[in-house]
């Protein structure tokens, strides 16, 4: 039985939290009219923008998870490969984003848009590589 730490289930739990807040903005039903009444002629950004920073929150906390589950394994000789765990959590969140899309067609007022999965993609790959540089300025100083 796989042992996992505290950290690793405490990420588990607050990624699979997002996931389900994500699932709840999908199943609004007529969302882009309820929004459009808000916001008027800047309704699109607004709503783009917000499928870049909830899959952008959705990459860092898979990659947080991933990171987390792999020191808990018991690797005591644990060497972090954040290029290779970026790209896992990129996939994780590229496919919820095609599943989002997916559960979208389903919902009344609602269309599915591969444009959608690419916008929400940018967002991954823009937090994602924040972190990165971020993450290698901070080591460099060291």
């Amino acid at each position: 039985m796989i042992e996992v730490s505290r950290s690793a289930g405490l990420y588990l739990i607050v990624t699979l939290l997002w996931m389900a807040v994500i699932f709840a903005f999908s199943n609004q039903a007529n969302s882009g009219h309820i929004t459009e009444a808000c916001f008027h002629a800047a309704n699109v950004p607004v709503r783009k923008l917000g499928h870049i920073s909830e899959f952008a929150i959705l990459a860092l906390l898979y990659f947080q998870t991933i990171t987390a589950f792999r020191r808990g394994a018991g690797q005591g000789d644990f060497e972090p490969k954040p290029l290779r765990t970026a790209l896992q959590a990129l996939l994780l969140a590229f496919a919820w984003a095609c599943l989002d899309e997916v559960h979208q067609s389903f919902v009344p007022g609602r269309s599915a848009a591969f444009s959608d999965v690419l916008i929400d993609t940018s967002g991954m790959v823009l937090a994602l590589s924040a972190r990165h540089w971020l993450c290698g300025r901070r080591e460099s100083r060291s």
